[in-house]
Order: structure tokens, then C-alpha cells, then sequence
């Protein structure tokens, strides 16, 4: 008689749950087809948390990406607004420099009709501009130095306005060239991570189920311990002088007296930041009930309390002021990364609120203080 050979499934199966019971710290007996070898134990608990450590990577990877593709493309719009006012002024100054050139025609017709220089004044008359520019300037210059002196220093200093305007504008104009080619190899190299991410989710959730579930909120409530008492260190650490925590990007000794108090703006703010937790990451968003990126979230949290903040994590931070990480205090705003690439809203006891990435949901999460690289207090 053959024997029956077990299911691979159930298998696959049983060893989940028993991993599952396990990272749980689930009592009882689980009822298995058969005996599980503790290798075979072992091996699973280590795949789960290898996929939790991937999937960790790849959702920072996300949105750092995501997050470097707002920036930049922010910086493409104010760069293409500085473009339109440079033209603007240019344009202003040319009108200038025609006037001028105008006034000193008629100075030169002045000095040519009473006899102060001999020789055509057609080139005189002329615009500037071409191979005869300088010689033009020069004879209106002469002539100004009998009968209108003030008129050509006038002339000079708008000439090197308009000139220096001008190589502004070429240089600006240069890099939103570099910076439109940089964002499309962004774009690309965003929408490639996201979709690794995405893959990679779903490859989790099918071949680990609720042992990965169980795995990933294990450090999620190990994260939220470990940031309670750093939290709580923090503020034992005010009495001792400590200028700075570690991780800061910036050393500088603080005279707690010039750090701006809370106000109640603050709760309404961490409040208002609260009540999206479950609403969906959206990029470029800031629109209540339905989607947030990380900079949109900690705007339309502290527009609520009747502070207007930039829609970008870096303009957040430059806005300021800057604290200590010491006296962070919630509703206090808290960044991530080098250059700042993320931001979420501090609400106290080592948790923030904050919009993560693609695929997920604005949530409450444990400050990872070491990776803090500064603090602000909008209001």
C-alpha cells in the first residue's frame, strides 16, 4: 500500500501558524498534520524576518524617493517663477536703457547743432547693441561730459544692470534644464521602487500571511517602547544642560530661555492630525478625508490651528523655529533624513502622527529618535 504524501499547502500552512503562535506568544497546542523539526521552526521565523527587514527598506527607499521627487520638482516651480520676474526686470530695465539712449541722442543733437562736434551723429542715434556698442557709448559718454555728465552715469548703471540681469536669467535658465532631466530620471527611478514595493507586498502577505502580520506588529510595539523611554530620557535630560540628543544634523548649545513656549494652537493641531489617521497616502495631497502626503498632513494639521505652512517637509523646517530636540513638546513638528525628506507631527509619550508612503495610511507611529535631524515649533 502506498503512503499518502502530505499537502505541500498544508504544510506551508501549519508552519505559518505555528510562527504565527509563536512571535504572538500564543499558549495552547497547535494543531498541525504533523510534527514540525525545529530547523524547519527556525527557518520560517528567519524568513519572516528577513521579508519584515525588506519590506522595511524597500517603504523608506518609497518615500525618500517620493519625497526627493516633490522637493525637486518644487524647486523646478519657484526656479520657473524666479525665470518670469528676471525676464520682468530685464524688460523694465530695457525700457530704462531706451529712454536713456533717447535722452542722449538728443543731448548729442544738442551738441552737434551748436557746434561742439563735428562728424555725423547717425550712429549716435542709434540703439545699442552689435559691434558699435562700445564705440556709441563712447561718444555719448564724451558728449555727456560737456552737457549732460549725470545722464551717462545713469546710462553705465543701467547698462550693468541689464547685463547682470542677463547672465541671471541664462543661469537660471540652465538649471531648470538640468533640473527638468533630473526629475524625469526621478520620476522614473520613484516609480520603479513604488512598484518594487507593491510586489513586494504582495509576495509577503501571500507566502507569510499572519506570521509576517504578527512579526511586524511585534517591532511595531517594541519601536513604540523603546521611543516611550527615549522620550522620557529626553526630557530628564533638560535638567542636565545636555546642549543636543544624538542624531541631530546640527550641534549647537541652546539657551532654553530664547525657545518659544507651547501654545494651545498646538493641541488643536495635533488633534486635527489625529483625526486622519486611516486616510490614504496620496503625493501632492493635502485634502481632508482623502489623501496626504507627509508635508501635506503637518499643513493641513496645523492649518486648523490657524498656521499657514509651506507644502514641503524642507520649507516646514526652514520656516522654523528650530528646537532642541530636548524640549520637543507635541504639536511640535519632527524631520527625518539628510537632506529632510520626511515630517511628522509629534503628539507626545515617543509617537507621532504621520503620512508614511505609497501603499499605506496616515498613521500614529514610534519616533525613531535616532534618525531625528531637527525639530520645529510652528506656533
Amino acid at each position: 500500500m502506498l503512503s499518502r504524501r502530505p499537502n505541500p499547502r498544508m504544510r506551508r500552512l501549519a508552519a505559518q501558524v505555528l510562527v504565527s503562535a509563536m512571535l504572538l506568544g500564543t499558549a495552547g497546542v497547535v494543531a498541525v498534520e504533523r510534527p514540525v523539526a525545529a530547523d524547519s521552526v527556525d527557518d520560517a521565523k528567519r524568513k519572516v524576518r528577513q521579508m519584515a527587514d525588506q519590506l522595511e527598506a524597500a517603504e523608506a527607499e518609497a518615500d525618500r524617493l517620493s519625497e526627493e521627487l516633490r522637493i525637486a520638482e518644487d524647486d523646478k516651480m519657484q526656479l520657473e517663477i524666479g525665470i518670469t520676474q528676471t525676464e520682468a526686470d530685464i524688460a523694465v530695465k530695457q525700457t530704462e536703457l531706451g529712454g536713456l539712449q533717447t535722452e542722449m541722442s538728443d543731448l548729442a543733437v544738442e551738441a552737434f547743432v551748436g557746434g561742439g562736434r563735428g562728424g555725423s551723429i547717425t550712429g549716435l542715434l542709434a540703439p545699442g547693441g552689435g559691434p558699435n556698442e562700445s564705440v556709441q557709448k563712447q561718444s555719448l559718454t564724451e558728449i555727456a561730459l560737456n552737457v549732460g555728465f549725470a545722464t551717462s552715469d545713469k546710462l553705465d548703471s543701467v547698462i550693468t544692470d541689464l547685463a547682470q540681469l542677463t547672465e541671471q536669467l541664462n543661469k537660471q535658465k540652465n538649471t531648470a534644464e538640468d533640473l527638468a532631466k533630473s526629475i524625469i530620471g526621478l520620476q522614473e527611478k520613484t516609480d520603479k521602487e513604488i512598484s518594487k514595493y507593491t510586489k513586494l507586498v504582495a509576495k509577503a502577505e501571500k507566502e507569510l500571511g499572519s506570521a509576517l502580520a504578527a512579526e511586524r506588529a511585534r517591532r511595531a510595539a517594541a519601536a513604540a517602547a523603546a521611543a516611550r523611554a527615549q522620550a522620557a530620557a529626553l526630557v530628564a535630560s533638560r535638567a542636565n544642560g545636555i546642549p543636543n540628543s544624538p542624531g541631530e544634523a546640527a550641534k549647537k548649545v541652546f539657551d532654553p530661555s530664547t525657545i518659544p513656549s507651547t501654545s494651545s494652537r498646538a493641541a488643536i493641531a495635533v488633534a486635527a492630525a489625529k483625526s486622519q489617521v486611516g486616510v490614504p497616502y496620496v503625493k501632492y495631497m493635502s485634502k481632508e478625508g482623502v489623501g496626504f502626503d507627509c508635508s501635506g498632513l503637518t499643513s493641513y494639521a496645523w492649518q486648523q490651528a490657524g498656521i499657514s505652512l509651506p507644502h514641503q517637509s524642507r520649507a516646514q523646517f526652514a520656516r522654523g523655529p528650530q528646537i532642541p530636540t530636548e524640549y520637543i513638546e507635541p504639536g511640535d513638528l519632527v524631520y527625518f533624513h539628510s537632506p529632510i525628506s520626511h515630517v511628522g507631527i509629534y503628539i507626545g509619550g515617543g509617537m507621532m502622527v504621520d503620512a508614511p508612503g505609497v501603499g499605506r495610511n496616515v498613521r500614529i507611529a514610534a519616533v525613531t529618535w535616532a534618525k531625528v535631524v531637527g525639530v520645529t515649533r510652528p506656533g
